[in-house]
């Protein structure tokens, strides 16, 4: 075999297999952190809403 073969084998290999997991990996981090922030929304919202009705 030709090295530029086996050269060209390994750098397909790197695109089609490993691209993908390391940007799914940071999309699933950008994922995970926006649910956290609608986590602490949603909880401050409900803060707000108990504040509310026992003032009334």
């Amino acid at each position: 075999m030709s090295l530029s073969l086996i050269i060209a084998c390994i750098f397909i290999f790197i695109i089609l297999i490993v691209a993908p997991l390391i940007f799914s990996k940071k999309d699933e981090e950008i994922s995970k952190n926006n649910n956290e922030w609608d986590k602490i929304k949603k909880y401050g919202k409900k803060i707000n809403e108990e504040t509310r009705n026992k003032k009334k």
